[in-house]
């Protein structure tokens, strides 16, 4: 009875699961991340450590400004969403963002 089972169970379930990932590692593989040009403009000013996380406040106007450079993705997520605050208190629009050194975004918080 077992290699009855076997088989759907690789047919249905493994395989188009398998074939899932490789398509998801092609269209990573021939489609670039290309940062926006504010945010390239950012890193090309302010050069950051490998393996380390930024954070960046949007305004209406389109201006990106630097909040901080941080170890740890939690911490530059606990300076978007307190600059989040300080925007709501100020009762000012902006967009709260993080990006990881490879300039992707990670996170994104709006006031």
């Amino acid at each position: 009875m077992m290699p009855v089972m076997f088989f759907p169970l690789i047919y249905w379930v493994v395989l188009p699961l398998f074939l899932g990932w490789l398509v998801v590692r092609w269209i990573n593989k021939h489609s670039p991340r290309v940062p926006s040009p504010e945010v390239a403009a950012l890193y090309a000013e302010r050069p950051i450590e490998p393996k380390w996380f930024r954070a960046a406040r949007r305004d209406l106007d389109g201006r990106l400004r630097w909040l901080g450079d941080f170890e740890k993705q939690p911490e530059a997520v606990d300076a978007a969403y307190a600059g989040k605050e300080a925007a709501v208190a100020a009762r000012e629009k902006a967009s709260f963002l993080v990006f990881n050194a490879k300039a992707e975004l990670l996170e994104q918080v709006d006031s």
